[in-house]
């Protein structure tokens, strides 16, 4: 599949960063804070990306490849869970800063940060395999790394959240009648698409601004070399690791170029959550998370480029 790259696609990147400037000001002058950001990410969580993957999806063929898709994620995200284990023995890390540092390697930023920058750069298309390989980060998110948080964990947490919260998925829901619709032959009615194209639309906006409002450099001092290091793991790791997924797999073009953009991707504020809910390293979470976003949105202004070539 061909791609055609256009100087047009700067427009989405730089509403992106200037969404993402505004929320960052707002929570930093103390006018929306960490209760705005939780609300705004359980609209967008709720209602907007299952409706991106509804209209995203519709009318998209797949190659026979795209199973490929989900079973790289599962490399990906296995293999660096592997590595910052062994990292963190080696350092001799207590329990839940270990665990911390496994959340915060093993969590990629799909909703909030891959899902707009994939969409601005390589449209529909690439969003749609982006959301595939998102199913394989998403199961194993929801049972092994949740897992590993209670393992490591202070706090008591009942094992069966962790199947609840993937069952009820709003955006597990919508992917699956979105596949169940495609592998029948049957697409959305026009008027229905129609309609939720302009909800589709304001994903990227609000999901940026939820990125914004998220991050506190309060809580960064204290731990900023071992956050550094999980940071250096998730991306710089990450993305070598999606090189040898893509390459173990033999894919190409596109689906090469989304599994190797999405495993270089920020930390997933999701490992907050899981800090906060198991009692493990919070601030150690919190300021990875935090280092990972500001990299990536440093390094937004070269992922055309990089997307260009890896498409090639």
């Amino acid at each position: 599949m061909e791609f055609c790259y256009h100087s047009s696609m700067f427009a989405p990147l730089q509403m992106f960063i200037a969404v993402f400037f505004i929320g960052l000001l707002c929570r930093a002058s103390g006018w929306l804070g960490k209760r705005h950001a939780e609300r705004l990410a359980a609209l967008v969580f709720t209602i907007n990306l299952p409706v991106t993957i509804l209209v995203s999806l519709d009318r998209i063929t797949f190659s026979t490849s795209a199973w490929k898709l989900p079973l790289a994620a599962c490399m990906v995200t296995g293999s660096m869970l592997l590595c910052s284990w062994l990292v963190a023995r080696l350092l001799r890390l207590s329990r839940p800063t270990q665990g911390g540092f496994l959340l915060g390697t093993g969590c990629i930023n799909s909703v909030y940060f891959a899902y707009p920058v994939i969409l601005a750069t390589l449209g529909e298309q690439g969003l749609a395999r982006a959301i595939l390989f998102d199913l394989g980060q998403t199961t194993l998110t929801l049972t092994v790394i949740y897992g590993l948080a209670l393992g490591h964990g202070k706090k008591a947490s009942p094992p069966q959240s962790a199947m609840v919260r993937f069952f009820s998925s709003p955006p597990l829901w919508a992917l699956c009648g979105s596949l169940t619709l495609g592998l029948l032959g049957l697409h959305l009615p026009t008027w229905l698409r129609e309609g939720l194209t302009p909800v589709h639309l304001t994903t990227t906006p609000l999901a940026s601004l939820v990125l914004g409002l998220s991050i506190s450099f309060s809580v960064v001092r204290r731990t900023l070399a071992l956050a550094l290091l999980g940071v250096l793991l998730r991306m710089g790791g990450g993305l070598f690791l999606g090189f040898g997924a893509a390459f173990l797999l033999g894919l190409t073009g596109m689906e090469r170029a989304i599994v190797v953009l999405v495993a270089a991707m920020p930390s997933a504020v999701t490992a907050v959550i899981f800090a906060t809910d198991t009692g493990l390293d919070e601030d150690l979470v919190t300021s990875t998370v935090a280092l990972s976003l500001c990299l990536g949105v440093a390094l937004l202004p070269w992922l055309p480029r990089l997307t260009l070539l890896l498409l090639r």
